[in-house]
């Protein structure tokens, strides 16, 4: 059910999707969870430049199960309320493999504390004023 690393819980939602969330607070009906994340696993075949055998494995990806890039306030972190009744939660602890717990924590990387090559962070709160890159979301003019 939980790891711990930064109190994360796995369970499983109501169509069946893998979550991986910080668990925050828990009562006998809900599960309130900072930052979720939606585990996918897909096929990849690879082929061995040495053998030319073609090997096939599988690849896991962790993503947001709401992109923070669509608010206003991009650091703070996204909360979910589950309904118990909804979900499906291990019966035993889950203890994470650390590739995972690294995975889902670089997913959720404080923006404000990422400053390349040991920079200062920008003074200016207005983001035009800053010499970081913008990510685009939507067609502006």
């Amino acid at each position: 059910m939980s790891n711990n690393n930064k109190n994360l819980i796995v369970f499983l939602d109501a169509i069946g999707r893998t979550i991986i969330a910080e668990k925050y607070d828990e009562t006998n009906d809900k599960l309130k969870v900072k930052n979720p994340a939606v585990v996918n696993i897909t096929p990849q075949r690879i082929q061995d430049p040495a053998t030319g055998q073609v090997i096939e494995r599988m690849a896991l990806q962790l993503f947001p199960l709401f992109f923070r890039e669509f608010l206003a306030a991009k650091d703070e972190p996204v909360t979910f309320c589950f309904n118990k009744q909804n979900i499906t939660i291990p019966d035993e602890d889950l203890i994470l493999d650390f590739k995972v717990s690294l995975q889902y924590n670089q997913l959720f990387v404080n923006v404000g504390t990422l400053v390349p090559n040991n920079q200062p962070a920008p003074k200016s709160a207005n983001p035009e004023e800053s010499n970081t890159p913008k990510l685009k979301l939507f067609d502006e003019e």
